[in-house]
């Protein structure tokens, strides 16, 4: 009985969820216009540089970033190979409730190596957007 109770509840919470955010979206639009007029970016025309630091630096720094990534991206690797190996593994054993979970585990492994993989771009994208 109150597992119906919760899944009529859910789509009224849904939509006053939906309702907040559209008023929160509203506002700072309308507001949006006043508060950028009202004060001055201390930060406008300053951009991150590591080249301060000298060149030593910039070169340690990016051998030690890719050494991580590297080996992150290696451990990412062996995760999703494990994962598609226990989905094999469930499926000549006919162990349905283990397909499941070897399924999910697979899925969080594949975005996991592919997010590693595509780290670069999508913090490129993320500067991109920052910096208008």
């Amino acid at each position: 009985m109150s597992r119906n109770t919760s899944m009529r509840s859910l789509p009224r919470s849904v939509a006053r969820a939906a309702s907040l955010l559209s008023a929160t979206i509203g506002t700072v639009l309308l507001t949006a216009g006043t508060a950028s007029a009202q004060t001055d970016n201390p930060l406008d025309g300053i951009s991150p540089d590591l080249g301060v630091f000298g060149p030593t630096f910039q070169s340690t720094w990016s051998r030690i970033a890719g050494g991580i990534w590297g080996a992150v991206l290696a451990v990412s690797a062996v995760n999703l190979i494990i994962s598609l190996y226990k989905i094999r593994k469930a499926r000549a054993g006919g162990y349905q409730s283990e397909l499941s979970d070897s399924m999910d585990s697979a899925k969080t492994a594949g975005v996991a190596f592919g997010c590693v993989a595509g780290a670069g771009i999508i913090v490129g994208a993320i500067l991109f957007v920052v910096n208008g």
